[in-house]
């Protein structure tokens, strides 16, 4: 009976942490945080060559300080409008924060028009 309540104790725990509803998650529809940090640092953070310190204030996640998070939703909102009114239609393959962006933080430029459109 001792074996079967840690069981069942470590299986509760587990699932709690596995499926803490995530907070101010305004484009992902992603349910549970072990979600959302899996995508980020999987597809997002090296998109972008960054760390989660980049866009998060790492000590309250949720919170939207950070200019860089701010701005990383208004591209990830781009992205979306792409894929579905351009991309979708056509058939072609969605675009991604990789397209453009190619493990840097700001998307290489050719080389005629190197420093032109952002600051650094």
């Amino acid at each position: 009976m001792k074996k079967f309540l840690i069981v069942i104790a470590a299986t509760t725990a587990v699932q709690s942490l596995s499926a803490q509803d995530v907070k101010n998650l305004q484009i992902l529809s992603f349910k549970t945080k072990k979600e959302t940090m899996d995508f980020m640092k999987k597809t997002i953070a090296p998109s972008v060559g960054v760390k989660c310190s980049y866009c998060h204030n790492v000590r309250d996640f949720p919170s939207d300080e950070k200019n860089h998070k701010k701005i990383t939703r208004e591209m990830m909102l781009m992205t979306q409008r792409i894929n579905e009114n351009t991309i979708k239609p056509l058939k072609y393959k969605p675009v991604t924060c990789w397209t453009c962006h190619q493990g840097n933080v700001y998307p290489p430029r050719h080389k005629d028009d190197k420093n032109k459109g952002h600051e650094h």
